[in-house]
């Protein structure tokens, strides 16, 4: 049972990947047996793995075993933003009011940060933008709401294929956005409150596609 829930996180961050490095166009169609075969597996870790995708709003799953790939246009992009600065902001003043925040949290995010910044140094974009994805997916749980996480888990996927599958990532330049890390990390330790919501929500909408 373990292996078989190992080989579906496998296939779920492998799939993740691809959609960060624009492989798949939105509105693609895909069978599932397209996944088993670039895999090399069997269709049934493929299946759950795409319903833990589908959960989490990085793909459509059809009724007729195929796998679609959500389409998302300006507006709907620049409302998943709005949606993502809504919940991280909340994340954000209920961290500061923590007054017994551990300093593991405020670690943890500056350790993420600089691991971003050294991926973007080796001129690794699919690493950096991992990293970024995890840089708020942590500053998110850090405030201790399992509700908010699993909300804020769907807007991160929703924004996954919009963001990257608009631009590729060859055409960015990321080193703005590697610096606010750093940024947020050092105010958030601060119990600085106004500097951490400027930062956030520069930092969403300057890393979101240009449009």
């Amino acid at each position: 049972m373990r292996v078989k829930t190992n080989l579906d996180v496998i296939i779920y961050d492998h799939i993740v990947d691809s959609l960060i490095l624009g492989e798949y166009d939105m509105g693609q169609t895909i069978l599932l047996d397209e996944f088993a075969e670039k895999f090399e597996v069997s269709r049934t870790p493929v299946t759950q793995a795409v319903r833990l995708l589908a959960n989490d709003g990085l793909l459509n799953l059809m009724n007729n075993g195929r796998v679609m790939v959500p389409e998302f246009d300006k507006v709907q992009m620049e409302k998943i933003c709005d949606v993502r600065l809504l919940l991280e902001e909340f994340a954000i003043k209920k961290i500061i009011k923590m007054k017994q925040a551990e300093d593991k949290y405020y670690d943890l995010l500056e350790s993420i940060a600089q691991n971003a910044m050294k991926a973007l140094q080796l001129d690794d974009k699919l690493e950096f933008n991992k990293k970024d994805l995890e840089f708020h997916s942590t500053l998110v749980a850090a405030c201790d709401n399992e509700y908010l996480v699993s909300e804020y888990k769907r807007i991160q996927g929703k924004f996954i294929v919009a963001n990257y599958l608009m631009l590729p990532l060859d055409k960015r330049d990321f080193h703005d956005a590697s610096e606010s890390h750093i940024k947020l990390a050092a105010a958030l330790r601060k119990h600085d409150l106004e500097n951490s919501l400027k930062l956030i929500k520069e930092h969403i909408f300057s890393f979101s596609t240009p449009f």
